[in-house]
């Protein structure tokens, strides 16, 4: 869903950045090799997810241009409202 929404909003330089953390390397590695993710930053000390407002498990930020942080979805983002908080940051 994440990776279709990056393809289709291409043209519009939509970012998208897969931070990793509270897991194993290799496991992260496995991972992005099954879904096609050709990078990912390992966040092993959760800096980067902290200052993001990720604390466990999985979860989505919208940032927009700006770098100012729009929302966060912190598991289980649907179709239709990830659709619309892109929308909202572009």
């Amino acid at each position: 869903m994440v990776k279709r929404a990056e393809q289709k909003y291409s043209n519009e330089k939509l970012t998208i950045l897969w931070i990793g953390h509270q897991d194993r390397v290799n496991k992260l590695n496995d991972y992005a090799n099954r879904n096609n993710i050709p990078d990912y930053l390992f966040d092993p000390d959760e800096v980067m997810s902290k200052k993001f407002g990720m604390t466990y498990g999985g979860g989505v930020v919208f940032i927009n241009r700006e770098g100012i942080v729009k929302s966060r979805i912190p598991k289980g983002v649907s179709p239709s409202t990830l659709e619309s908080e892109i929308n909202k940051i572009l």
